[in-house]
């Protein structure tokens, strides 16, 4: 990606550098792009290239056609139109992927150049690169009936709630006849959606789970480990997954200007360090909270990374320079040596969403 990304500029840098002072002081009069970043998602080896087509139009008075394109990567090829492009008329480039055997997310950069813009504008193209596996065995080693997996869960990752987040989950089917999804998935929570490509699994293929996380549809916020159970169409079975995400707010960039006046949580202390505690009796603290900024604060939430910390809280609305108690209990009953524990706080300053209070102790 690095490569790729200082290839890219290097090629820009000696395009402008060779140029006398009069080309690099034009007007530049550019394709206006429908889209300059395609995501094709992820892509099987064994289904071979994958193509995209990027669209611009030509909002110039002059006419535009292409003379140069340039990609970074040899796995990427584009066909293009040398036809000249009137004002308003509209033209297109299809870029065609190969896959190969570097797996993994990828970016690709095309740099196409006119004859009125000798700097070029550069697209990406995006996705994930999934080779054939050598040994299905070894490559799938974790079974759920007669479907193998790579992995005992499905790690969805960070989760904002502006937009669903997708993770393709690489499947293979170990079993003797076709295995597809319920068209109706009732056992599915309305935050998680699922799809199979393709829709029918034959016996000895490779295919993709493709699951759907909808952060703001959860209604919740902090890390969850859950079972989510899904629906085949094969002899009534239900296929049951591990799935760990860890849903965030999402909050508009904050102005520079507007930074003092948002919300904003203050801790009168992030660590607190009980020190010696025995392991037989509960200990408590109190950490005071303020609303710093001159906004509302609304804390969302408070979560702790154990069922053996318990929280109590004041209120949850703070007006501007107000201040209140949070209390947490720790109960050691159980445990002995160096522990922390940690206490995250969920707020509406766009800032800082996500505040966390470390806490540590040496139980004997």
């Amino acid at each position: 990606m690095k490569k790729s990304a200082l290839y890219l500029s290097g090629l820009i840098l000696l395009t402008i550098s060779s140029l006398p002072l009069a080309g690099q002081t034009i007007e530049r009069k550019t394709l206006t792009w429908e889209k300059r970043k395609i995501d094709i998602g992820a892509v099987l080896e064994e289904k071979g290239a994958v193509e995209a087509e990027f669209f611009a139009m030509n909002e110039n008075q002059d006419s535009i056609y292409i003379t140069d394109i340039f990609t970074d990567c040899g796995c990427t090829t584009v066909d293009y139109s040398k036809d000249t492009l009137a004002n308003g008329q509209i033209g297109s480039i299809k870029v065609k992927f190969d896959p190969d055997q570097r797996g993994g997310e990828f970016s690709k950069g095309i740099i196409i150049r006119t004859n009125l813009d000798i700097y070029g504008d550069t697209l990406f193209l995006e996705g994930i690169n999934m080779p054939l596996p050598e040994n299905f065995e070894m490559a799938f080693p974790h079974r759920v009936g007669e479907l193998g997996f790579k992995l005992t869960a499905v790690n969805m990752g960070n989760i904002f709630t502006n937009e669903p987040k997708i993770r393709y989950v690489e499947i293979y089917n170990f079993g003797q006849s076709p295995i597809g999804l319920l068209d109706v998935q009732d056992k599915l929570p309305d935050y998680i959606k699922v799809s199979l490509e393709p829709s029918q699994l034959e016996s000895k293929q490779r295919g993709l789970l493709i699951m759907t996380y909808d952060g703001a549809a959860k209604n919740d916020l902090g890390y969850f480990d859950e079972v989510i159970s899904i629906g085949l169409d094969k002899d009534d079975l239900n296929l049951g997954i591990r799935v760990m995400s860890v849903v965030y707010e999402y909050f508009q960039p904050v102005p520079k200007s507007l930074e003092n006046r948002v919300p904003k949580l203050g801790i009168a202390t992030a660590e607190i360090d009980l020190r010696e505690i025995s392991a037989n009796a509960k200990i408590s603290r109190s950490i005071t909270l303020t609303n710093m900024g001159q906004e509302p604060l609304n804390i969302r939430k408070v979560a702790t990374n154990c069922d053996c910390v318990e929280v109590q809280l004041e209120k949850k609305d703070l007006e501007p320079g107000e201040k209140i108690e949070l209390k947490f209990t720790f109960d050691p009953k159980g445990r002995r040596g160096i522990d922390h524990k940690h206490i995250s706080i969920f707020t509406n300053d766009p800032l800082n969403p996500v505040r966390t209070i470390v806490v540590r102790s040496s139980i004997k």
